[in-house]
């Protein structure tokens, strides 16, 4: 295995020169996949024409990611990382789950949730600063690393910010939409990672046709089963990943989906994103049915997406 590509050089905590000499200028053809997983989202970007700095702290998904892109890190067009994002550098026990690989953390109460099978393991972290100054300010900034996000946004620094920036839905939220906010971004989305669909309150146009859609795949209604039965199991498959589709890329089930202007819905202001969690969590406390969350007390799955106000970069 290239072990360069999967470990942090010595140079690493070196300042980062940009190629006209200025440091942590904003790249617009760089993205930073933090929580890469198995590659789902890295591919998209990558055939996006972006380059990728993708980390990952699992070392068997690691490794399977440079296989599965040996072709993309010979070119340069993909760096990966096998490391950990933490407040401070050096060896630090990272939690398997053995049972949903989504869920392996620095915390083990979140690689256990619902008391599941994991295992400890030591890893190497950094702090996200040192990652930035070596590779650069990028275009978008993809953060899902099961409670580890906000080691990444307390180490963003103005002026040089990417352009969007995503990170996974916790129960301290609201600190991290106000940190960010501070930071100028002042556009936000919460979008379900269940159907890439906007939570809104009152509902989106792009969630009210869903749920259209859903009635007539579900209905029993006589004109409705005559209807399916006209048209192919193939068109129905489609109506059904609609919303998991875009430009013919089809996003598979676990990856973050699209970014940027590709987003659904419409952008809104602090005051209006923390008032739509709010409207959602207690929608939730009081157990009306959603498309956004299940019947598990984790399954109210989305990412908020933020976007600076400024026009640097393009999409």
């Amino acid at each position: 295995m290239n072990s360069r590509w999967l470990s942090l050089d010595p140079s690493l905590s070196a300042p980062l020169q940009t190629s006209d000499g200025s440091a942590g200028v904003m790249s617009p053809d760089l993205i930073y996949d933090v929580g890469m997983h198995n590659g789902d989202d890295t591919a998209y970007y990558l055939h996006r024409g972006y380059r990728v700095v993708a980390v990952e702290a699992n070392p068997v998904l690691a490794a399977e990611a440079l296989a599965r892109f040996a072709r993309e890190v010979s070119t340069g067009a993909l760096t990966i990382l096998n490391i950990g994002i933490s407040g401070r550098d050096g060896d630090s026990p990272f939690f398997i789950c053995d049972e949903v690989s989504e869920w392996s953390s620095l915390d083990p109460a979140i690689a256990s949730r619902n008391n599941v099978a994991h295992h400890e393991i030591v890893i190497q972290c950094h702090r996200f600063g040192s990652i930035l100054r070596k590779f650069g300010t990028p275009y978008y900034l993809k953060l899902d690393i099961e409670g580890s996000e906000i080691h990444c946004l307390l180490d963003l620094e103005p002026p040089a910010l990417p352009r969007y920036i995503s990170f996974e839905m916790t129960p301290k939220s609201p600190e991290s939409l106000t940190w960010v906010h501070e930071l100028g971004y002042r556009q936000f989305k919460l979008i379900s990672q269940h159907h890439f669909l906007p939570v809104e309150y009152p509902p989106s146009p792009e969630q009210m046709h869903y749920e259209k859609e859903l009635r007539f795949l579900k209905s029993r209604n006589l004109l409705s089963r005559v209807a399916r039965r006209l048209v192919s199991k193939a068109w129905l498959r489609r109506l059904a990943d609609r919303t998991r589709t875009q430009n013919r890329w089809v996003f598979p089930q676990g990856s973050s989906g699209p970014f940027g202007e590709g987003l659904p819905g419409r952008w809104q202001s602090l005051d209006e994103m923390l008032e739509t969690l709010g409207c959602a969590n207690a929608a939730r406390c009081r157990n009306e049915p959603s498309l956004f969350w299940r019947e598990q007390e984790y399954s109210f799955w989305a990412d908020f997406h933020a976007k600076r106000d400024d026009r640097t970069g393009q999409q």
